[in-house]
């Protein structure tokens, strides 16, 4: 059986060893490992040399300028040129804007962003760029307080109304103007975010109305409805009226629009898109076959183009597999 020895070392040696760990910018592995020794006993043996408990601490001394210039690999004169030479013009430039932004942000309650702060330095004769605002801010750690969100226990507006899911995914529909569904999508064009909403009859998924707006709000449903409503002319008690949970359609307006109609009102549970899939589909065939395709519109071409898909081709041309591979329109008129 082979014994294995412990090997001893004199204070001299862990003297010297720690000492050379405390004045070398190597790592005690790289030290430990020079050495022949084991880093976890370098490291017992620094803390133990250098505690204020034990006689004769070896000191953990300040690094003279000669060693750190060492480390640094950079000549004496060369450290104290760099301490002594002044601020740049642009350091200086973002000192003076950085205070200015300190001032006014502590005037208006930390609430304007970056973007307004600019405009402000901009009014009072500062040079600089958005992104160098945004820049300065972010290294003092700002935020804006009215860019926080909020967080409520429900996460549900006031006077906003729920509905059940009362189609429960029964898309097959034996009658026109039943079972209407209706969804929101977003676009982004040259001047922002435009919103497109339609309405689907299930009983031949032909988009019976849409609006679009740069606003995503209940009028925007409402104004959908209204078209689809002077066009198709339904038996409101007949009729179902299926979307998502958004506030859109949750909001007074829209439920009151609705009721006063008799019409009944369903909407998906929250999170399962599929409870409203063929909405969901034909956003999905709107974006891919056409809105894809095309460069960047405006808010105006982007309502245009839109016209143009559901009018002269979803509608009027493109197949539907459901329908027995004719479109919408053609299914309506074969029954």
């Amino acid at each position: 059986m082979k014994i294995k020895t412990r090997r001893s070392h004199s204070i001299e040696f862990k003297t010297k060893a720690v000492e050379q760990s405390l004045d070398s910018p190597d790592t005690v592995n790289v030290i430990a490992h020079r050495l022949g020794i084991n880093p976890v006993l370098l490291s017992k043996w620094r803390r133990k040399m250098t505690s204020k408990s034990t006689s004769n601490p070896i000191a953990t001394a300040k690094k003279t300028i000669k060693k750190l210039c060492t480390w640094l690999s950079v000549s004496k004169a060369g450290y104290y040129k760099w301490l002594k030479q002044s601020l740049s013009q642009r350091a200086s430039e973002n000192d003076s804007l950085l205070e200015f932004l300190k001032k006014v942000s502590s005037d208006e309650h930390c609430i304007p962003g970056y973007r307004k702060l600019w405009k402000a330095a901009i009014d009072n004769g500062y040079e600089c760029s958005k992104g160098r605002v945004q820049r300065l801010l972010q290294s003092m750690g700002y935020r804006s307080a009215a860019g926080k969100r909020r967080y409520t226990g429900s996460g549900k507006k006031q006077g906003h109304i729920t509905a059940e899911n009362l189609l429960g995914r029964e898309f097959s529909v034996d009658e026109p103007n039943t079972v209407w569904v209706s969804d929101i999508t977003q676009v982004r064009c040259r001047e922002g975010w435009q919103y497109l909403c339609v309405i689907l009859d299930l009983y031949s998924r032909k988009v019976v109305g849409w609006a679009t707006s740069r606003v995503n709000s209940a009028d925007l449903v409402i104004r959908a409805l209204k078209k689809t409503w002077d066009a198709r002319k339904p038996d409101g008690s007949r009729l179902l009226f299926h979307s998502d949970q958004g506030s859109q359609y949750r909001a007074k307006e829209t439920i009151s629009w609705l009721n006063n109609r008799q019409v009944t009102i369903s909407m998906s549970r929250k999170g399962n898109c599929w409870d409203n899939a063929c909405s969901e589909s034909f956003f999905a065939q709107y974006k891919k076959e056409w809105m894809n395709n095309l460069n960047e519109l405006s808010r105006s071409e982007m309502t245009v183009q839109s016209r143009f898909y559901i009018e002269n081709y979803y509608n009027s041309v493109r197949m539907h597999g459901t329908l027995g591979n004719v479109s919408p329109m053609q299914y309506e008129l074969m029954n």
